[in-house]
């Protein structure tokens, strides 16, 4: 990506694009791993980009899928904070009366790949024997998805980076990071990422306001 006079070059897979302002809408360690930015970005701000987390970026979620939400005609909300298993907190992902029907949960980090035997043993655990056969069982480690998260994702740890006002400032006059991690308020939340979104949307339409 280089900003060139008046206009921003991004250079991509199917050639290069121009724009008069760039919207750098991932997180800002991904972005500071996988773009060259020319000129580069600020030592201060390459720095705290580097630094910040990728929200839930280490996490592996798993939504299980059943045929019916047996678990509230036992009196049970399908949510769960547990200790016994790979997943820590649990929730019921239901639709409207309860179809689809689902339980969703994540896990915290580990070595290894989350082994589906041991979510369906604690899922049993929780809710039952009814829970012992999913339709369809979905794993998703984010760790994995080099468009998501960092290689280095596990190593980023300092939450108070989000929302830093550094985040706020333009590069170069014409390019923004902008992400839930930016967000001036209810950063880690789609909150967040609404709230970077106006900000950056604002500041975007005044330079547009005044071409060159």
């Amino acid at each position: 990506m280089r900003v060139v006079d008046d206009y921003v070059e991004v250079d991509h897979r199917e050639g290069t694009s121009r724009a008069r302002c760039v919207v750098v809408a991932i997180p800002p360690a991904l972005a500071i791993a996988d773009i060259r930015f020319e000129p580069g970005l600020p030592d201060e701000l390459a720095d705290l980009a580097a630094r910040t987390p990728v929200w839930m970026g280490a996490m592996t979620k798993v939504v299980a899928e059943y045929a019916t939400p047996f678990w509230r005609e036992h009196g049970l909300a399908g949510a769960a904070i547990s200790y016994t298993g790979p997943l820590r907190e649990l929730h019921d992902l239901s639709g409207p009366g309860g179809q689809s029907a689902a339980l969703f949960g994540f896990a915290m980090p580990m070595a290894e790949p989350l082994a589906r035997a041991a979510i369906v043993d604690q899922l049993v655990e929780l809710f039952g024997e009814e829970a012992r056969s999913p339709r369809a069982l979905h794993v998703q480690d984010w760790r994995s998805e080099r468009w998501t998260s960092p290689a280095h994702v596990e190593a980023l740890g300092d939450y108070g980076t989000y929302a830093d006002p550094s985040f706020r400032r333009a590069i170069h006059e014409r390019v923004w990071l902008a992400s839930t991690e930016t967000g001036p308020d209810h950063a880690g939340h789609i909150e967040g990422a609404l709230a970077a979104a106006e900000l950056v949307g604002a500041a975007a339409c005044a330079v547009l306001a005044h071409p060159s």
